[in-house]
């Protein structure tokens, strides 16, 4: 456990590529729960009980299936228990720093600095999640880092739009 737990932080560091993670079904499902896990504790911060069970469902699906579509498309998909790995279990690393975050922006008054360090904060996770996601996709394309980047860009501003047309209250 310490070892994938490693391997995940050394994702998110550009140190290893998923490649280098077991091509493991069961792996995939594991942190594809940890992930779930994760995702319904961020959802009933932000929403409480509101649709937590679809929240969590959606959020999952709209993680993986994208990303088993392209890697079919592009002849990739031997590729996709470690892609998708990697994806879910960086996603889930970084859930409690975001998870922070989203208590400490509860907390701090509006306008204050410590408003100001929240967003600068939030601003900093998510481009560094495009950055994780980037590298990840760079080595299960075979591409460029600015092609990864780019698509994982397209990819993530996807799964925010589907969220928000499916929960318009809150995604």
């Amino acid at each position: 456990m310490r070892e994938i737990l490693k391997a995940f932080w050394d994702i998110a560091l550009w140190r290893r590529d998923p490649g280098q993670l077991p091509d493991s079904a069961a792996l995939l499902v594991v942190t594809a729960a940890v992930y779930a896990a994760l995702s319904v504790l961020q959802s009933w911060l932000l929403f409480g009980t509101d649709r937590l069970l679809a929240r969590t469902v959606a959020d999952l699906v709209f993680s993986v299936l994208p990303l088993w579509v392209l890697l079919r498309l592009m002849g990739r998909a031997h590729r996709f228990n470690q892609t998708m790995t990697a994806v879910l279990g960086t996603g889930a690393l970084l859930t409690p720093l975001v998870m922070l975050l989203q208590v400490v922006h509860g907390v701090v008054g509006a306008g204050s600095v410590g408003e100001v360090m929240v967003w600068a904060g939030s601003v900093a996770v998510v481009l560094w999640y495009i950055f994780i996601v980037g590298h990840i996709l760079k080595s299960a394309l075979d591409t460029g880092t600015f092609t990864g980047v780019a698509v994982a860009v397209a990819y993530l501003v996807a799964n925010m739009q589907l969220m928000m047309w499916l929960f318009p209250e809150g995604a």
